[in-house]
This record gives C-alpha cells, sequence and structure tokens, in this order.
C-alpha cells in the first residue's frame, strides 16, 4: 500500500454525526485497500485563485450594545486566500459548461481526477480545488480545523468567480460537485442565504455524493444528493432523508439512496472494514450514479 494512501486513509478518523469516534488502525485495513497513487491530472493547468471573504452579519445583541454605549460596532470577517486547483478542460474554443469539484475530507486523492476526466469526456471545464494544502493540511477526517464546511463554501464561490473569468467557459453554466466533506458543503453552497449572504449569483445546478445531511434551508439550486444506505462513515441516509422531508418548498432537491451501498460506492477497488464501519465500492450504484449525474447535469446545464 502506498504512504499517500497511508495518509489519506489510515489516520484517526472520527464520525462527525451520530457515528461518533471511529478509529482506524493500520494492521487493520491496510492489507484491503488497492495501493492507490496521488493523482496525475494529465494535461490540467495548475491554477492559483483567491476565495470569497466574508463578513458575518452582527447579531442583534451586538448591534444594541454597540449603540448602548456609543461604539463602533466590530465587524468579523473570513478573510480570503491564495488557493490552487487543477484545471481541466474539453478540446476546443468553447465556451463550455463548467463543474467546480470539492474533494472530501482526506483532500484531493486519484477519485478526484477520475471524475474530473469523466466530467471532461462529457464536455465540462472542471477545476478541482484544493482546500487544504493552501492552508497546510494534508487529511481533515474528524479533526476541526480551518478547513471547515463554511471556509469551503467560499473556496467554491471563490472558483465559481474565477471560472468567469476564463475565456472558454459559459459563466451562465457552472455547477458544483462535492463527495463527502465536499458534499456537506454543496449543501450550504445551495442555501439561498449563501448566495445572497455573498451576493453572488447561485450555482446553476449541485450534486452531492454521500454528504452529511444537516438542517434543511430553503435553496435556491437544483441539486442531486446520492448516499448508500448502509453509508456509516460519519454520513447517514437516514440523515438526508429527513432532511429532504423537512426542506422548505419550493425547492429542486432529488435524493438517491442506493440499497447496500457503502460509503465512497463509486470508486472501484476499495473494500475495506473496521469497528463495524465498511468503505466499499458497489459498482451497480456506481454505475447508476455515474449515469444519473450525466442526466441530470445535463438537464440543467
Amino acid at each position: 500500500m502506498s504512504n499517500v494512501l497511508k495518509d489519506k486513509l489510515l489516520r484517526v478518523v472520527v464520525g462527525t454525526s451520530l457515528a461518533g469516534a471511529i478509529i482506524f488502525a493500520e494492521s487493520d485495513v491496510s492489507a484491503q485497500l488497492p495501493d492507490l497513487t496521488q493523482p496525475v491530472f494529465e494535461g490540467a493547468e495548475v491554477v492559483e485563485f483567491e476565495s470569497v471573504f466574508y463578513t458575518y452579519p452582527p447579531s442583534p445583541f451586538k448591534v444594541k450594545q454597540a449603540e448602548k454605549l456609543g461604539i463602533e460596532l466590530e465587524l468579523i470577517t473570513e478573510p480570503s486566500i491564495r488557493l490552487t486547483g487543477y484545471l481541466a478542460k474539453p478540446e476546443g474554443e468553447g465556451p463550455f459548461p463548467a463543474v467546480v469539484f470539492m474533494h472530501g475530507c482526506e483532500g484531493i486523492w486519484e477519485a478526484t481526477e477520475v471524475w474530473s476526466d469523466r466530467l471532461v469526456a462529457w464536455g465540462y471545464v472542471v477545476l478541482s480545488v484544493d482546500s487544504l494544502t493552501p492552508r497546510g493540511e494534508k487529511n481533515i477526517c474528524g479533526r476541526i480545523t480551518a478547513a471547515n464546511y463554511w471556509v469551503r463554501v467560499l473556496d467554491a464561490y471563490g472558483a465559481k468567480r474565477y471560472l468567469s473569468t476564463r475565456p472558454f467557459v459559459d459563466p451562465t453554466r457552472i455547477a458544483v460537485m462535492g463527495m463527502g466533506f465536499g458534499g456537506q458543503a454543496v449543501l450550504h453552497i445551495v442555501k439561498q442565504s449563501t448566495s445572497t449572504g455573498l451576493d453572488m449569483r447561485p450555482y446553476r445546478a449541485a450534486v452531492a455524493f454521500y454528504p452529511i445531511c444537516g438542517e434543511p434551508e430553503q435553496i435556491d439550486t437544483p441539486t442531486l444528493v446520492l448516499i448508500g444506505s448502509a453509508d456509516h462513515w460519519g454520513t447517514w441516509a437516514e440523515d438526508c432523508v429527513r432532511y429532504l422531508d423537512r426542506l422548505p418548498p419550493p425547492h429542486e432537491m432529488t435524493l438517491k439512496v442506493f440499497p447496500g451501498a457503502h460509503h465512497v460506492f463509486d470508486y472501484p477497488g476499495l473494500d475495506f472494514e473496521a469497528i463495524g464501519t465498511i468503505v466499499r465500492s458497489d459498482p451497480e450504484a456506481a454505475a447508476q450514479a455515474i449515469r444519473m449525474t450525466r442526466e441530470f447535469l445535463s438537464e440543467r446545464m
């Protein structure tokens, strides 16, 4: 097994929902994992761009206190940072539709490149955003770090703004797609309060693979959520079902739960178990999810 995969998948992993703490010992799983390597991104351009910044709205209490004390209200701003990404495109001048790709908590790895190549073959420009390396991180699974879901929202909108400046991208047809922790970010990206708060045009479409489904809010983007019924890697299909049931109308969200499928079901070759948690590819679910993703993007882009 490669050192890269050890670094990405065999560190301490703590479930971020009701799953609680899950610790994987290397001796439990190393023999069952494929020898993955770092992505090559052949033909892709390494680009740099800025995330967007955000000024948090002050609470009514802070406003009232500032007025009472006669002092200037102090605003807290999430600053922008310089990000890196891999930009891949179809042959030709375009303009093409585009997809911003948000990796999971393990960072960019081979699965990121597989999806990038697939999307390019479908006719999309793809910007795979690296949210970890610029923040000095490699793997944030189960850890509270500066690379939280909200700054990843800011990363995604920075990527969207950057793509809008490239002449071969149609700025009116940009989608966002995320896996795991990146999928969680997608569910915050599509909230109406997000695009309104950032004063930016919403994404045209969104796809979230096995996200953590939290508290629903009004959304402004057609969204496809794909998750396995047996996914317990800090993500639970039951939470996503409840999320959809409580999502305020009107909305365009589609949820597909694949019976018996586990976490990272779309990537071939993964199959390991530790402390009752399984990560396993599912060719049938993967084929259906890939087909649904292609059709969903095609219809809305």
